[in-house]
C-alpha cells in the first residue's frame, strides 16, 4: 500500500504544492477538483433550502423603509416649528437676569477664590520642592501665583499680606532656580529631564532658548571647576568633572536646537491654567475657584523665544563653550596632579581619564577629539616628566651624604669595617635559607660599615624610586585599549590610532625622558666625587679614598635598568685606584728598598747553602723579596681587601713594577775592609758614617713614616720592630781584629757579588710571576730588561737560565696562595 499524499488544505501558500514532484502535484490537482465539484453540489443545496428565509428577509427590508420615510417626515415638521432668534433671546434675558442678581456678591467671591489660590501657592511649590517631583510643574504654580499677585495688588485697598506672599514667592523662587541649577549639575539627568528643567528655567525666568542654553553651559562649566578643584579630595572628581564635560556636548547636540524649541513651543499651545499637571493639584481646588478666576488668568499662556536660536549659532556656542570648558579642565587637572608623587596612581589616573574620554568621544560633535587626546596626553605627560625629573635628582642625595660623610670623617670609627671572622658570626641565625647569615657575609665581605651603609640606603631609596617609574613605563606599554572601528577610518589612520599614542609614543617618550634623566644625575653625581678627591686633604687621604672607591664600587653594581652606563666612573675610579696602590706600595717598597742594600753587608749570602745542581743555582728568592710580597699583601689587606679588583691589582702591579726595576739595577755596596800597616782603609769608616747618616735621616722621618702607615691601616709599631731586626751593616772577617787580609781576598768577593746576582736574578724571575698582568705582553714588563741585563752580565748557559726561569715558576705556584691579592 502506497504511502498517502499530501493534503492541499494544509499548506500555508500555492508555492508549497510545487515543493512535490510531478505525479504528486496531478494527484493534489485531481483531489482538488474533485473537492471543488463536491462544494459547488453543497452550495446549490444550501441556497436551495434558504431560498424561503431570503424572501422573508426582503419583504422586512421594505417595512423598515416606509418607517424611516415617516420619520424624516416628522423631524421636518419639528424643525419647522423651532425659532432659533426667539431662543437666542430667552438665553440673553437669563443671563441678564442672572447677573443683575448676582452682580453684589461676585467681586467679593472673585477676591476670595483668588486669594485662596496664592495663598495655597507656596505651600504647593514648597511641596513639590521638598518631595523632587516636577520642576516644571513647581515653575507652572509659580507663574500662577505671580499672576494672581499681580492682579489682586492692582485692586483698590489691597491686603498688606500680600507683600508677605510676595517674599515668600520670592524666597521660593530663588529655591526653584537653585533646584534647576543643581539638577543642570547632575550627571544622572536624563535626557527628558533635562528638556524639562530647562522649560522649568525659561517659565521661571521668562528666557529665551538663547538664554536657556547659556545659563546651561554655565553651570556645566562651574560644575565642571568644582570637581576639578584642589579642595576636593580623591581623583573621582576628576572624572565626574571629564563625565559631566563629554555628556554635556552630546546633551547640547542632542537637545539643541530640535528638542528644547519644541517643548518650549508646547508650553505655548495650551494655557497654563488648563494644563492637567496644575489643575490636577489638589490643594488648589481649581475646579471649585475656577470660575471666579479671570479670564485673563486661565487663558495665559507664556510668551517665549523658542526660535531664536538657530542650528548654526547652538553649534557656535556650544564649540565656544568646550574650549574654554576644556581648557578649565586641563588647568585644574594639571594643578590637581602636580602635588602626585606616585607614579603607579599617575598612571592610574590617566588610564581612567583617557578611558571616560575614549569611551564617548565619537558622539562628542563639535570638538576636536585628535586634539582633546593630545591635550589629555601632554598633561599627564608633562607630569610625568616632572616626576622622573624630581626622582631623578634624588641623586644629589647620594652625593651629599657621602661629602657629608668625608667632611666630617672620624678616624678610627669611619673607616672601621666588620670582620669577618668576629665571634658573633658563630651565632648568626641560618634559618630561611641562611637569608640572614648571607647578608651579613656579604656585608662583611665588601667592608660596607656604617658610613658605607648610610650611602647604601640613600642610594636604595633612590633606586626604588627610579624603580617605581619604570614599573609604570612597563605598565604603560602592556595597557590595552578597546578597539573602536570609528577611530580607525582607512590605512592612513592606522598610524594614529590610539593604541599606538598611549602605548607606544608615550611610554617612549617617557622612557627617554628617564635615560636622559638619568644620565644628567649620574653625570653630576660623578662630578661631584671627581671634585671630592682634591679636597680630601693628606691626613686619613688613604682612608677615604678606600670609602670612595667602595662607594664607585657600591653605585655600579646596581645600576637602574635605564641607565646601564658602563663608562659610569671610569675616569674617577682608576685615579682613585692609582691613589690607593701608590699608599699601598709606599711602606713596602722603602723597607725593599733597605733591605736589598743590607742584603750586600751580610757575610754569607742567605739561602745560599740550599742552592742546588750542577752549577749550582738557587731554588728559594731571597728574604726580602718573600718579605716584600708579604709586607705588600699585608698593606693590600689593611686598606680592604674588598678593592682590590682585577684592575685595582693591574693598577698596583704597574706601579709596583717600575720601582722595584729600578731597584734592582742598582750594584750592590760592599764595604771592603783592607788593612795596610795595621792600618784600615778609611772607605769602610765612610760606609760606616753613611749608614750612620741614613739611619738618623730614617730616624727623622719616622714619624712620617707612621702617618703614612696609617693611611691604609698599618700598624707602625710592628714596621718599626722589623727595622729594629736588619742585620749588621758590616761585613764580619776573619780579620775583623785588623788582621791583613790574604791574596784571596779580592776573588771571595767577586764571588759574592756574582751569587747575590745569581740571586738576585732569580727574584727576579719570581717577581715576575708575582706580577705578571693577564692579558699583557710578557716582554712589557720592565722585570725583563732587568733580567737580561742580569743575565747578560753573569754569562749564564741558556739551560741555566731555563732551569731558573723553571724553579722560580714552580716556587711561585707553590707559594702564590700566600699572595692571592696579587693573583
Amino acid at each position: 500500500m502506497g504511502a498517502e499524499g499530501p493534503d492541499p488544505r494544509a499548506f500555508a501558500s500555492w508555492e508549497e504544492a510545487f515543493q512535490f514532484p510531478v505525479p504528486a502535484v496531478r494527484g493534489m490537482e485531481r483531489q482538488l477538483r474533485r473537492d471543488i465539484d463536491l462544494n459547488r453540489e453543497k452550495l446549490r443545496t444550501l441556497v436551495g433550502a434558504s431560498y424561503r428565509d431570503l424572501l422573508g428577509t426582503a419583504e422586512s427590508i421594505i417595512d423598515m423603509d416606509g418607517q424611516i420615510h415617516d420619520v424624516e417626515t416628522y423631524i421636518g415638521k419639528i424643525g419647522q416649528k423651532c425659532n432659533t432668534r426667539l431662543l437666542e433671546k430667552k438665553v440673553a434675558n437669563l443671563e441678564a437676569w442672572h447677573m443683575k442678581v448676582t452682580a453684589s456678591d461676585s467681586a467679593r467671591y472673585e477676591f476670595a477664590s483668588q486669594m485662596a489660590v496664592l495663598r495655597s501657592c507656596p505651600d504647593v511649590i514648597s511641596r513639590i520642592l521638598k518631595s523632587g517631583l516636577s520642576v516644571l510643574r513647581a515653575a507652572k504654580v509659580l507663574v500662577i501665583s505671580r499672576l494672581l499677585h499681580t492682579k489682586l495688588s492692582q485692586r483698590p485697598n489691597s491686603p498688606p499680606y500680600l507683600d508677605s506672599l510676595r517674599n515668600q514667592l520670592g524666597s521660593l523662587r530663588r529655591r526653584l532656580l537653585g533646584r534647576i541649577d543643581r539638577r543642570f549639575k547632575s550627571l544622572d539627568l536624563s535626557r527628558d529631564s533635562l528638556i524639562e528643567t530647562m522649560c522649568a528655567f525659561s517659565l521661571a525666568t521668562s528666557s529665551s532658548a538663547k538664554d536657556v542654553l547659556r545659563h546651561y553651559h554655565h553651570i556645566r562649566l562651574g560644575a565642571i571647576s568644582e570637581n576639578i578643584d584642589e579642595s576636593t579630595v580623591g581623583h573621582d572628581s576628576i572624572l565626574m568633572a571629564l563625565r559631566l564635560f563629554v555628556k554635556t556636548l552630546r546633551e547640547t547636540q542632542a537637545v539643541i536646537p530640535s528638542q528644547l524649541p519644541h517643548a518650549l513651543e508646547n508650553l505655548k499651545s495650551i494655557p497654563l491654567f488648563k494644563g492637567p499637571d496644575v489643575y490636577a493639584i489638589v490643594e488648589l481646588s481649581l475646579d471649585v475657584h475656577e470660575r471666579w478666576i479671570g479670564d485673563d488668568i486661565k487663558t495665559f499662556t507664556p510668551y517665549i523665544r523658542h526660535e531664536d536660536l538657530s542650528k548654526a549659532d547652538a553649534e557656535r556656542s556650544l564649540k565656544q563653550w568646550a574650549e574654554q570648558a576644556f581648557s578649565s579642565f586641563l588647568d585644574g587637572i594639571r594643578h590637581r596632579i602636580q602635588d602626585v608623587q606616585d607614579p603607579l596612581g599617575l598612571i592610574d589616573l590617566r588610564r581612567r581619564v583617557l578611558g571616560v574620554w575614549l569611551s564617548s568621544h565619537q558622539h562628542s560633535m563639535g570638538i576636536d577629539s585628535a586634539e582633546t587626546l593630545d591635550g589629555l596626553r601632554n598633561v599627564f605627560n608633562s607630569q610625568c616628566s616632572l616626576l622622573i625629573l624630581s626622582r631623578a635628582c634624588t641623586l644629589e642625595r647620594t652625593s651629599s651624604v657621602v661629602r657629608e660623610i668625608l667632611h666630617n670623617w672620624h678616624p678610627g670609627i669611619s673607616e672601621l669595617a666588620p670582620s669577618l671572622w668576629d665571634s658573633p658570626m658563630t651565632s648568626v641565625e641560618i634559618s630561611d635559607g641562611s637569608k640572614t647569615f648571607r647578608e651579613i657575609l656579604m656585608t662583611r665581605t665588601l667592608g660596607k660599615n656604617e658610613p658605607l651603609s648610610k650611602v647604601s640606603l640613600e642610594y636604595t631609596a633612590f633606586l626604588e624610586s627610579i624603580e617605581a617609574v619604570e614599573e609604570t613605563i612597563k605598565k604603560l606599554r602592556v595597557t590595552r585599549w578597546d578597539d573602536d572601528i570609528d577611530d580607525v577610518d582607512d590605512a592612513d589612520d592606522l598610524l594614529d590610532n590610539k593604541q599606538v599614542l598611549l602605548s607606544e609614543d608615550d611610554p617612549r617618550t617617557l622612557q627617554e625622558k628617564l635615560d636622559g634623566a638619568l644620565h644628567d644625575s649620574f653625570a653630576n653625581l660623578e662630578n661631584t666625587l671627581d671634585k671630592l678627591v682634591p679636597n680630601l686633604g693628606q691626613r686619613y687621604f688613604g682612608q677615604r679614598v678606600v670609602f670612595l672607591i667602595r662607594t664607585w664600587r657600591e653605585l655600579r653594581q646596581r645600576l637602574p635598568q635605564s641607565c646601564r652606563n658602563r663608562e659610569l666612573g671610569v675616569d674617577s675610579i682608576p685615579r682613585l685606584q692609582q691613589a690607593i696602590a701608590d699608599a699601598a706600595l709606599r711602606k713596602p717598597l722603602d723597607r725593599c728598598s733597605r733591605r736589598i742594600t743590607n742584603t750586600a753587608h751580610f757575610k754569607n749570602l742567605p739561602a745560599r747553602p740550599l742552592w742546588e745542581g750542577n752549577p749550582e743555582l738557587p731554588i728559594l728568592p731571597s728574604p726580602w723579596t718573600f718579605r716584600l710580597l708579604i709586607e705588600l699583601v699585608s698593606s693590600m689587606t689593611a686598606c680592604g681587601s674588598d678593592i682590590w679588583s682585577p684592575e685595582a691589582t693591574c693598577v698596583l702591579k704597574k706601579e709596583l713594577i717600575p720601582q722595584i726595576a729600578l731597584l734592582l739595577k742598582k750594584p750592590p755596596i760592599l764595604p771592603i775592609l783592607v788593612q795596610v800597616n795595621g792600618h784600615t782603609n778609611g772607605k769602610s769608616n765612610a760606609v760606616h758614617e753613611k749608614d750612620r747618616k741614613e739611619d738618623g735621616e730614617n730616624e727623622e722621618s719616622k714619624e712620617q713614616a707612621e702617618s703614612e702607615d696609617k693611611v691604609c691601616g698599618e700598624d707602625p709599631k710592628n714596621a718599626s720592630d722589623e727595622d729594629a731586626q736588619q742585620p749588621p751593616d758590616q761585613l764580619s772577617t776573619n780579620h775583623a781584629n785588623g788582621a791583613p787580609v790574604n791574596g784571596h781576598a779580592g776573588l771571595e768577593v767577586d764571588d759574592k757579588l756574582r751569587d747575590i746576582d745569581i740571586q738576585r736574578l732569580f727574584d727576579v724571575f719570581y717577581l715576575i710571576n708575582a706580577t705578571g698582568i693577564k692579558n699583557q705582553d710578557p716582554e712589557a714588563n720592565e722585570l725583563m730588561n732587568v733580567q737580561k741585563a742580569l743575565a747578560g752580565d753573569l754569562e749564564l748557559g741558556v739551560k741555566s737560565l731555563e732551569q731558573m726561569r723553571k724553579d722560580a715558576g714552580e716556587y711561585w705556584k707553590r707559594t702564590s696562595l700566600l699572595f692571592a691579592l696579587l693573583g
